[in-house]
């Protein structure tokens, strides 16, 4: 309710006003409405009279408080507020503006004087200005020399100035004197130190950051000091502006566009000139208000001239003479400013005389263990800052001629030479290169593993021709508009160019040539080179898209749509396992399955196949995984790429032979010469289902009581706290996760309970790995609500082919894979689908229980897959998001509990149209659908603002309504190509958010911008305490030393450290595995050969561990090996699906790594399994006798893994299980 106020001396501020008022609703009078202090809104109108006085509105959460206020307060009452004169109050004539009403009553109060003193304060830092002479960007070298790289400066003039956002911790390095005023913006996070200190009577100030400023540039901003015209290394420099009278700032790629040759490689080091002592004080006042590290001292400074164009001219020249392998490793090693390309260029000799020697490949896998050793070198370099010690005793750091030849010395060991790249198979994995273009940057990664494509499977010898090439921030997350600068136009020319025009890497020009669906999610795509394959035939980028096939059929409108043209040539560049040796022996088509109207489509996506052909698929399949359980059946269900169609197949009992029935809804395109099959996923096991945010502000809304979640939460929280205490409890936790499952951990665990082993709790590496492994069951419980369900699984959908079912009937049958009794699902169901975001997206159906007699399910069940009705008006799957069966996965459950109470009508999620052009497209065209992606994908941000509008009003509010809308519309957009307009999104009710939205790496939870959430969701974040992860420094300050040169020891220590131990004085473990092991077989005096072959194995294992763990981190740091193990990343993210992604391509590599090493431990194919179990513990014991060795504990975990599976197979060849 609203209340007038009258009578106010127009010197008041708003904050007296309301502090006054506020302590009279603080009062003991007004405890019954609230137990916290009550929230109130103060607004005063313009002065228009010249008679001193003002008036108001005051705003109460409801109107019994403001009667109360009145009845004590009002015109004729003896109570009053004084504020040099009595403040009157009277009931307003006008209604209380609703979004005002709900602020208050969904936002704490918070003290006026003190957000007066904290705008003050943030007033106060911002008009502190550290008045500048001269800036250089530049290289700190090795011998503690800044090199200055480029400049700019105004001799006895201010040239510019720094300042200090507190509120958003942001320096900001201000530059004028232009047609624009040019900006360097640093987050504070990014700065790694800072330093200032007089040096020949100049105030010098110094940053070195971990990531680059953001550059941009504004209007001309006013001045208090005419700008003179700058000195002579200033005067030529220009800046295009956009059309006058713009607001938005513009970002650029360097500070200058004289700047452009050096800023990708010296944008991390900024030397400044202040324009007096005050001013060098005032920065380092700056740098403590901001908590910054702060030395006193200063890089003597020196002009080295070492990212000159003629210098990278002469190293783009020299790397023209090695192979395009070579050359990317080489510069791989100047883009990741490990070292300058002068530099690298002092160890040419020896490079080129070791290829010419070892051979290519033996040069690159040097290279790649060279950047190895830097990379410790310089992690160690950054610890010994804290002690104020010089490396080597106060000697001159070792320069990289030096670090070269003791890295080759090393390197030459009998261990080394063996060193080679996973073993990986090529049809259906391949070695990526991958470049990351960031906003300044270039970066250069890889090779890694990657699941193969159509498109990789036609070039096998040409891998290397191709590139993943990623766009993103620099600190690798995903670019993100700023509403203040014009994104979309830094977009297109900073990634647009490159995506039209190529992208050149030592002296070698990669153009655009495609992406699959999912890399295009994460702003990926691929690019290639010109290249001849080995039967002669020059293959470039508009060869690869013109033999995919014939665009043009079915759909003659596809070429007119850049989205939808590039949709379907991404089908051959998804991610596939080829069972290439696998010939249907007939393909038929049929028609798809519609509603009498013929609106809706009941097969769409969705073909089938015979059994035979399936447990042929299956087998072939299998023979390339090689490590899959005996008893594993084949699977009802797989999703394929075909020829030009894609979709599922699912198994019809009816089909005999090796038949493939496909529809007219999987076909996209034609493509006859296409033939192989390619496995996109085999559906062989049902899906954990875990609840989530969306989904459980959904269900709350459908009547699920609180307290169910909070059952569920309490549950899981409960079971990973507990689960520390033995290794069986610990075993079914990571399960649950997925966690661990690279290592096997699951499996291993459980077997070391059944030997009566107890948890190693004193051993601090696996305290480490626990912590880490809970940590990340709570944080995905607390900032993302995944909470695990029993008895509710994610499955695949299919079509009911027969017409058996009835409208709303589907039939599920669950065979679990941990050893529980398959069951079949029968009477109400919920069924949903990630993500949700409509009320409609949740519905129940009955399912229809066993097999009835004479039913298609009596003959093929199709285990672990949803089947759906092909009958009624609509299809289901469609109610749910707008789902479809080419591929989709469902969630299902049966728990009486997650019921709801009430349903509504599923949205009829209209097709967006596609934009069309007036003609064909071309890649061109699809390059600029690209660019225009990178800027317009709204995707996350319109289901974040769905989430927290529904927390501030209602899932049925008219802007989550017109949300789920703009969502489908979002996910269509990479095959229509129309863009969600960003002003069409709804904004969020009140300036303040929900307090689960704050992101994990907010130091606090600031009550002026988050509120109390009240939903379910709000709640469950609340009752989880996520307490700091202290353990994460013990295992990086253990790694430190595990990592230092010369940690491993020779052949003939571990030879005779092998003879000499006796594993009975080991742990506990040790001493179990030992006696199964010998219940076996007898492990008395091993082969010297065998030793040194797995030692060498484990030294390999080391160095690929190694690269595991610098290439899949968040932050500065690498990751540990404990979280590599468990496969989590424990450092806080403001991106967590950045983190995500990170976390699966880690594990994905950790699986390929861990399997590699199992099978060369297990030996060659025809080993004896007593001799491959001999093996196992002789990698077991090598382990343990470099445990403190970097890689040696993970390498034990895989070498156990062996035992076990090698006792196993050994019993089972005797007829023991």
């Amino acid at each position: 309710m609203e209340v007038f106020i009258e009578n106010i001396p127009s010197q008041t501020t708003l904050n007296q006003v309301k502090a006054a008022i506020a302590k009279v609703v603080h009062g003991p009078a007004y405890r019954r409405h609230s137990s916290s202090p009550l929230n109130l809104h103060v607004f005063l109108f313009p002065q228009t009279r010249n008679n001193g006085t003002r008036y108001g509105v005051v705003t109460f959460p409801s109107a019994a408080i403001a009667n109360q206020f009145l009845n004590t307060h009002g015109p004729s009452r003896t109570e009053h507020i004084f504020l040099g004169r009595r403040i009157i109050f009277k009931p307003s004539t006008k209604v209380a503006r609703p979004e005002i009403v709900q602020e208050i009553r969904m936002t704490p109060y918070v003290d006026p004087e003190a957000l007066e003193k904290q705008e003050r304060r943030t007033a106060e830092l911002l008009s502190r200005r550290v008045k500048i002479v001269r800036i250089q960007f530049g290289w700190e070298c090795r011998d503690r020399v800044f090199s200055a790289e480029w400049e700019a400066h105004r001799e006895d003039a201010v040239l510019g100035d720094i300042s200090y956002h507190d509120a958003r911790r942001e320096f900001r390095i201000s530059l004028d004197g232009f047609d624009r005023t040019h900006m360097a913006v640093i987050h504070a996070a990014k700065i790694t130190w800072a330093a200032s200190s007089t040096n020949d009577d100049k105030p010098l100030a110094f940053l070195s950051l971990n990531t680059p400023p953001s550059f941009e540039s504004s209007e001309p901003r006013p001045t208090s000091d005419s700008i003179d015209d700058l000195s002579e290394g200033m005067a030529t420099m220009s800046i295009t502006s956009p059309q006058k009278g713009t607001s938005k700032r513009l970002r650029h790629p360097h500070l200058h566009p004289s700047q452009a040759v050096t800023a990708p490689y010296t944008s991390l080091a900024i030397r400044i000139t202040c324009h007096s002592e005050d001013d060098l004080e005032t920065f380092n006042t700056l740098c403590r208000e901001a908590h910054t590290r702060l030395e006193h001292w200063v890089y003597p400074a020196e002009y080295r001239r070492l990212f000159t164009r003629q210098v990278q001219s002469s190293f783009t020249g020299w790397l023209l003479t090695f192979s395009w392998k070579v050359a990317f490793q080489l510069e791989a090693i100047v883009r990741s400013l490990l070292v300058d390309p002068k530099e690298l260029l002092t160890c040419r000799n020896r490079i080129e005389r070791m290829v010419s020697d070892k051979g290519e490949a033996y040069l690159i896998t040097f290279l790649r263990y060279l950047v190895t050793q830097i990379n410790i070198r310089n992690s160690n370099e950054v610890d010994d800052d804290d002690d104020d010690d010089d490396d080597d005793n106060g000697q001159t750091p070792q320069s990289l001629k030096e670090l070269f030849a003791r890295c080759a010395d090393d390197f030459t060991l009998p261990s080394k030479t063996t060193l080679r790249p996973i073993a990986i198979d090529p049809d259906n994995l391949f070695d990526c290169l991958h470049v990351i273009v960031t906003p300044t940057r270039i970066r250069l990664e890889g090779p890694y593993p990657e699941r193969s494509n159509r498109v990789m499977r036609l070039y096998p010898h040409n891998h290397d021709s191709f590139i993943r090439v990623s766009f993103a921030e620099e600190s690798k997350l995903q670019f993100r508009v700023d509403h203040d600068v014009d994104g979309r136009e830094f977009i297109k020319k900073r990634f647009g160019d490159i995506l039209r025009n190529g992208l050149e890497i030592g002296g070698y020009l990669f153009r655009f040539l495609a992406y699959s669906q999912s890399a295009l999610k994460e702003h990926a795509v691929w690019f290639v080179k010109d290249f001849v394959t080995p039967e002669g035939i020059s293959v470039t980028a508009a060869s690869i898209i013109a033999g995919l096939g014939d665009f043009t059929k079915p759909d003659p409108q596809l070429m007119r749509c850049p989205a939808r043209y590039a949709a379907r040539i991404s089908q051959a560049f998804t991610a596939t396992d080829a069972s290439a040796t696998v010939q249907a022996e007939e393909i038929f088509i049929e028609e798809d399955m519609l509603d009498p109207s013929e609106t809706y489509n009941f097969t769409d996506g969705v073909g089938t196949i015979s059994r035979n052909m399936a447990i042929a698929i299956w087998s072939e399949l299998r023979k390339k995984r090689k490590k899959v359980k005996r008893n594993a059946t084949y699977p009802r269900a797989f999703q394929i790429r075909f020829q030009g169609s894609k979709g599922m197949l699912s198994i019809d009992h009816t089909l005999t032979g090796k038949v493939i029935v496909l529809r007219p809804s999987m076909i996209k395109f034609e493509a006859p010469d296409a033939n192989i099959i390619e496995i996109a996923r085999a559906f062989d096991r049902p899906g954990p289902f875990f609840l989530n945010r969306p989904l459980i502000m959904i269900l709350e809304h459908l009547g699920v009581q609180y307290e169910t979640f909070e059952t569920l939460q309490d549950t899981a929280v409960q079971g990973a706290k507990n689960s520390v205490e033995s290794l069986g409890r610990t075993a079914r936790l990571l399960e649950t996760y997925g966690l661990g499952a690279s290592y096997k951990l699951t499996s291993i665990m459980l077997n070391l309970e059944k030997l009566g082993v107890d948890a190693p709790l004193d051993d601090h590496f696996y305290q480490h790995m626990m912590d880490f492994a809970v940590n990340h069951v709570l944080r995905e419980l607390k900032y993302h609500a995944r909470i695990p369900v029993k008895d509710a699984w994610n499955l695949v959908g299919v079509a009911d082919v027969h017409g058996y079912l009835k409208e709303r009937e589907v039939f599920v049958h669950i065979v679990p894979v941990d050893g529980q009794q398959p069951f079949y699902f029968k009477g109400k169901l919920l069924i949903t689908r990630s993500p949700t975001i409509h009320p409609g997206d949740v519905q129940v159906v009955r399912a229809i229980g066993r097999p009835p007699p004479g039913s298609p399910f009596e003959k093929e069940t199709l285990r672990n897959c949803v089947v759906f009705s092909t009958k009624g008006s609509r299809p289901l799957p469609t109610y749910l998001g707008g789902g479809d069966l080419d591929g989709d996965v469902y969630c299902v459950t049966g728990l009486p509990d997650l019921m709801p109470t009430k349903m509504y009508t599923p949205a009829a999620y209209t097709p967006a149209e596609r934009s069309l052009l007036d003609r064909n497209s071309t890649m061109d065209d699809v390059a600029d659908f690209v660019t225009e992606y990178l800027y317009s994908d709204s995707l996350g941000l319109i289901a974040t603002q769905w989430l927290i509008i529904a927390d501030q009003a209602s899932i049925l509010d008219p802007d989550c309504l017109l949300l789920s809308q703009l969502h489908s519309d979002a996910v269509d957009y990479p095959k229509t190509g129309r863009p969600v307009p960003l002003d069409s999104i709804p904004r969020l009710k009140m300036r303040v958010k929900p307090d689960w939205s704050a992101p994990e790496t907010s130091a606090s939870r600031d009550r002026a911008k988050y509120y109390q959430s009240k939903k379910a969701i709000g709640r469950l974040f609340r009752a989880i305490d996520l307490p700091a992860v202290h353990s994460i420094q013990d295992a990086q300050h253990d790694q430190q030393s595990r990592l230092q040169p010369g940690k491993l020891t020779d052949i003939e220590d571990i030879i005779d450290n092998f003879h000499a131990a006796n594993p009975f004085e080991d742990d506990e473990v040790t001493v179990a595995v030992y006696e199964r092991v010998t219940d076996i077989i007898a492990v008395g005096r091993h082969d010297d050969d065998i030793i040194g072959e797995l030692w060498d194995l484990f030294q390999q294992y080391s160095y690929h561990m190694h690269s595991v763990c610098v290439d899949h981190t968040v932050s500065n740091a690498m990751l540990t090996e404990e979280e590599v193990i468990i496969g989590t990343i424990v450092a806080k993210c403001s991106q967590p699906r950045r983190r995500k992604d990170l976390m699966s391509a880690m594990r994905e590599r950790t699986a390929l790594l861990a399997q590699d090493i199992a099978l060369q431990i297990e030996g060659d194919e025809g080993t004896l399994m007593e001799k491959s179990l001999e093996r196992a513990w002789v990698a077991f014991r090598i382990a343990n006798l470099e445990r403190d060795t970097f890689g040696a504990r993970s390498f034990g975990w895989i070498a156990l893994g062996e035992i076990f599976d090698g006792i196993k197979k050994i019993e089972e060849s005797e007829g023991y299980l």
